[in-house]
């Protein structure tokens, strides 16, 4: 599937000194939502080469016998060309691969910042192969 892209937003980001004994913790809540996007005019957004979404990514994680934990919000703008269906009908991997973009900027940030904070850096590993759902399909 082709995705246009628009920029990872980073709307919090918090690195904070944890127990390495607290709690392990890997909670990346995935949200794609359909907001009535205007142009500079107000006018709505063209979606003939397919529908745009906003990609929504709260997060928390505290890895095993990590001295830290980050948490925060992520946001993207996407647009799957040839999809004009609702958020709700992509599947599994569509959403991986739409929202893929947005989890590696988590991935990075928290490498970089613990390059500074540990003098190494951690690498999280939310692999491509990993199972992602939608929030609305844990409903089900």
């Amino acid at each position: 599937m082709k995705i246009n892209k628009g920029a990872v937003s980073v709307q919090a980001f918090h690195y904070d000194v944890e127990s390495p004994s607290a709690d392990e913790k890997s909670t990346l809540n995935i949200s794609i939502e359909h907001p009535e996007f205007k142009d500079e005019n107000g006018q709505p957004m063209n979606e003939d080469e397919g529908k745009i979404f906003q990609v929504v990514i709260p997060f928390e994680i505290h890895m095993k016998d990590a001295p830290f934990k980050v948490s925060g919000l992520v946001g993207q703008v996407v647009q799957p060309v040839g999809f004009h269906g609702e958020a709700e009908d992509l599947d599994g991997k569509q959403v991986q691969q739409i929202s893929r973009s947005a989890v590696e900027y988590i991935e990075t940030l928290t490498y970089q910042v613990t390059s500074v904070t540990l003098n190494h850096g951690v690498s999280l590993n939310f692999t491509k192969d990993a199972e992602i759902k939608p929030n609305n399909e844990e409903d089900k």
